[in-house]
């Protein structure tokens, strides 16, 4: 069976992070978002892939040259995701297929009881999810007499993005789910829709969760003045500076340097080229891919986008506001546009701020 993954959408909620990236691209703890998927769907037995994207995408090959599996990457031209699944469809030949979603990060055992149930019954199977949060972004459902129907409102029960579907055409894809008479089954483990920036750091803190004990590569240069805590993932060529302290949860990706005195803490994820100056503090935080951030800086509950320049004694205020969509609390700082440059000494408002 093959799985067609939907990583095409526009991921407005996520601007302006996706500007000029695919949101199923965006990397945390090392790993595209689209990596997840695939790796949990692989995991489950599903070795072949078509993946629908747009033109935003076509960084997908360069980001996942370790991916073991043999994969189809198709450029989206029709609208929507019917247009989308119309035109992944037409690369399967099987008469079911998995149909995931690109932007979920969740465990793997969600995608093997998928196709678990799939197997046993033989009929069309969905997956679906208790949320707490942001109701009105999610695909919710309520089940009547053991059949399901997709509604805007009125439920705690949402659709998790992961399906076994007839290999078939549709009109509307959440009348179709609803018209059909499918096995069921209702996921409670760790799970993230990527659709804001407060998702990104909900996704941090759960990955981190699950990894247990400490890893430093071999190949990371760590001086013995550092301390290292608990739950610390330290990638190859990473540099850790004298008296730098990672206080885990915490991860530090390939080629990524910290300064001497600095403090890395409590789910942070520092992606792969990207640099932290001296005395700088980070906390609850994601600093993309190839950032720069200067000396004496203090970042807390932000999302840095790839490559972009923080001037020395930058500061990320946050606060607390009820226009967080997602989050597991209403605390949020800044989100910093990928190659954006921020002066030195800056005091940045927070992304969500009053007024």
């Amino acid at each position: 069976m093959k799985a067609l993954i939907l990583a095409g959408g526009k991921g407005e909620g996520l601007y302006p992070l996706t500007e000029g990236q695919q949101k199923e691209l965006l990397s945390v703890l090392g790993k595209p978002v689209l990596s997840y998927v695939m790796e949990g769907l692989m995991k489950a037995g599903i070795s072949e892939f078509v993946i629908v994207t747009s033109d935003k995408g076509r960084e997908i090959e360069r980001e996942l040259p370790n991916i073991d599996a043999g994969y189809e990457v198709v450029y989206q031209k029709k609208e929507g995701i019917e247009g989308a699944i119309s035109e992944g469809i037409s690369k399967i030949s099987d008469k079911y297929y998995v149909l995931a979603f690109g932007d979920i990060i969740t465990s793997s055992q969600l995608y093997s009881s998928l196709l678990s149930l799939y197997y046993t019954n033989g009929k069309p199977s969905i997956s679906l999810t208790p949320i707490g949060e942001g109701f009105n972004t999610y695909g919710l459902v309520e089940i009547e007499g053991g059949r399901i129907k997709v509604m805007r409102s009125g439920s705690t029960l949402a659709l998790a993005g992961a399906y076994v579907l007839p290999t078939e055409t549709m009109d509307n894809f959440e009348e179709y789910l609803s018209s059909l008479n499918p096995s069921y089954f209702v996921w409670s483990g760790p799970w993230v829709d990527i659709g804001y920036p407060e998702d990104i750091l909900t996704a941090i803190e759960n990955l981190l969760n699950e990894r247990r004990g400490t890893f430093i590569s071999d190949g990371a240069n760590v001086a013995r003045s550092a301390v290292l805590g608990n739950q610390v993932i330290i990638e190859d060529r990473a540099t850790i500076e004298d008296y730098a302290v990672i206080k885990g949860p915490a991860y530090i990706g390939k080629d990524a340097y910290i300064g001497n005195f600095s403090l890395i803490r409590s789910f942070s994820s520092i992606e792969r080229n990207a640099i932290i100056g001296a005395y700088s503090e980070v906390a609850h935080t994601l600093v993309g891919q190839g950032v720069e951030v200067g000396s004496k800086s203090y970042l807390t509950y932000s999302v840095v986008g790839r490559e972009a320049k923080i001037g020395a004694g930058t500061i990320t205020k946050t606060s607390m506001t009820n226009k967080v969509v997602r989050g597991r609390s209403n605390k949020f700082g800044c989100v910093i546009p990928p190659k954006g440059t921020v002066d030195h000494g800056s005091v940045l408002k927070p992304f969500y701020a009053e007024g």
